[in-house]
C-alpha cells in the first residue's frame, strides 16, 4: 500500500514539474490556470507525502531508501515553501525563484533516486 501512494506521489510529483515547465514557457494567458494547476497538484503531493511518510514501515526497503525519501520530503516542502513566497506579489524575486527552482531540482533527483530504490525492491 505504501508503494502506491509513493508512486501515486512521484506522479504528481512529475506532473507539478511539468506544469511548473509550462507556466514558465506559457504565455501571459495561460500563465494563470497553469499556476492554480500547479499549486493544486503541488498541495495534493504535499498532503500524500506527509500522510504516507509515516506508513513506510511496511515496505522491505535498502537502507538508502529513507534516506532518499527523507531528502525528496525536505526539498519538495522547501520547494513548496518558496513556491508560496514566490506567489506574494510584494515577496517576489530572483532569490526566491532560484531557491524554488534548486529545490524542485534536488527534490526530482531524490524522487528518481527512491523510485529506482522501490524498483529494486519490489523485485523477486
Amino acid at each position: 500500500m505504501a508503494e502506491v501512494k509513493l508512486t501515486a506521489i512521484a506522479w504528481l510529483f512529475g506532473s507539478t514539474l511539468v506544469s511548473g515547465l509550462l507556466m514558465a514557457s506559457a504565455g501571459k494567458s495561460l500563465q494563470a490556470p497553469l499556476s492554480v494547476i500547479h499549486k493544486i497538484l503541488a498541495l495534493v503531493g504535499l498532503f500524500l507525502l506527509i500522510r504516507a511518510v509515516g506508513r513506510l514501515g511496511g515496505i522491505h526497503e535498502p537502507p538508502a531508501l529513507p534516506a532518499a525519501i527523507a531528502v525528496f520530503a525536505a526539498a519538495f516542502f522547501v520547494s513548496f515553501a518558496t513556491g508560496v513566497i514566490e506567489s506574494i506579489p510584494a515577496c517576489a524575486g530572483a532569490l526566491w525563484l532560484n531557491l524554488h527552482r534548486v529545490a524542485a531540482a534536488v527534490a526530482a533527483i531524490a524522487c528518481a533516486v527512491a523510485a529506482r530504490f522501490i524498483v529494486l525492491a519490489s523485485r523477486p
